[in-house]
């Protein structure tokens, strides 16, 4: 059966807190390879605008996360998805491990070093359990798979290495949406492969990039423009599609789940950070990781931050 991927990320842009890059996987009959997910799926899936409780509302994580609501619901879909996947998620470690996050957590950095949480955070709006199984039995339905998911974070001080080994911000962006496109076509093997990516920046041709990281592949330009670029690769006997789209997590449902995967992923680390400075600091208010917010946050912290003897330099991006 062909393998449908979709690739986003989030936390690219703050200052503060980790990058988190995402993937979701499919499997699809053959006549559905380039089908709406949401249509096959609509009795139990629906868009963040989506009428009726009962549904699993997966969408741009931007239209579904509501930070004042809290993390239910990013956790109830990535947790049912999760499931439905195979993974272990009784816990974030076990979660993360199940994704195949590297451990380059920081753990010399308190709030890293306690980031494993039970899950769901949110017993009530986060609870996935009977959602999971109405999922599967969909899935059986339209003869369809969730079948994995992955996340690759990076700490703000391996970001700062990184960034200062290239002297470029968005490679540190690309080495993991390259490894995580390498883990689906590992994935898939000999199947056929169709792998959607959120637009990187102002990039439009990733052609030298796919050569190089499939070398011997034949390679054919099937549509290069401001807004899509797609392309064909023969890798063996598979035939694979790897197309880079803008706000691709808006028209895709893999690629929906990848970015709220990513989300919550980064949240949940983001509630950690602040909980550990919170107790420090009475009163403090929290921040999202932003610039502008991030600096508020850093100077509502400097009094009491040099006595953890915690540096800048290690939770703080320079880019």
């Amino acid at each position: 059966m062909p393998l449908v991927a979709g690739i986003d990320e989030a936390g690219y842009g703050p200052t503060l807190g980790p990058l988190v890059v995402a993937a979701s996987l499919w499997r699809v009959p053959p006549q559905h390879a380039q089908a709406d997910l949401w249509k096959l799926l609509r009795s139990c899936v629906g868009r963040a605008d989506s009428r009726g409780d009962a549904l699993l509302r997966i969408d741009d994580s931007k239209r579904v996360f509501d930070r004042k609501r809290g993390l239910g619901s990013l956790e109830r879909p990535v947790l049912a998805c999760a499931q439905a996947a195979g993974l272990p998620c009784r816990t974030l470690g076990e979660l993360r491990a199940a994704l195949g996050c590297p451990s380059d957590a920081d753990t010399a950095l308190p709030w890293e070093a306690a980031a494993d949480p039970a899950l769901p955070l949110d017993p009530v709006h986060g609870a996935y359990q009977a959602i999971a199984g109405r999922l599967a039995a969909e899935c059986r339905r339209a003869g369809v798979a969730c079948a994995g998911l992955m996340a690759r974070t990076v700490s703000p001080r391996r970001f700062n290495q990184r960034v200062a080994q290239t002297d470029n911000k968005a490679s540190v962006l690309l080495e993991h949406v390259l490894d995580l496109l390498a883990a689906s076509a590992n994935a898939a093997g000999d199947d056929e492969l169709h792998v959607v990516v959120d637009h990187l920046g102002g990039r439009t041709n990733y052609r030298d990039l796919l050569l190089a990281l499939f070398p011997g592949a034949g390679l054919r330009e099937l549509d290069i423009s401001p807004n899509r670029s797609a392309y064909e690769l023969r890798v063996r006997a598979a035939l694979w599609r790897i197309t880079f789209v803008v706000e691709a997590d808006q028209a895709f449902l893999p690629v929906a789940l990848a970015s709220m995967l990513a989300k919550y992923l980064r949240e949940v680390l983001m509630e950690h950070f602040n909980a550990y400075w919170r107790r420090l600091v009475p009163g403090l208010r929290p921040t999202a990781g932003y610039h502008q917010d991030a600096r508020r946050f850093l100077e509502d912290i400097e009094a009491v931050r040099p006595r953890t003897g915690i540096s800048l330099e290690s939770f703080v991006r320079q880019r």
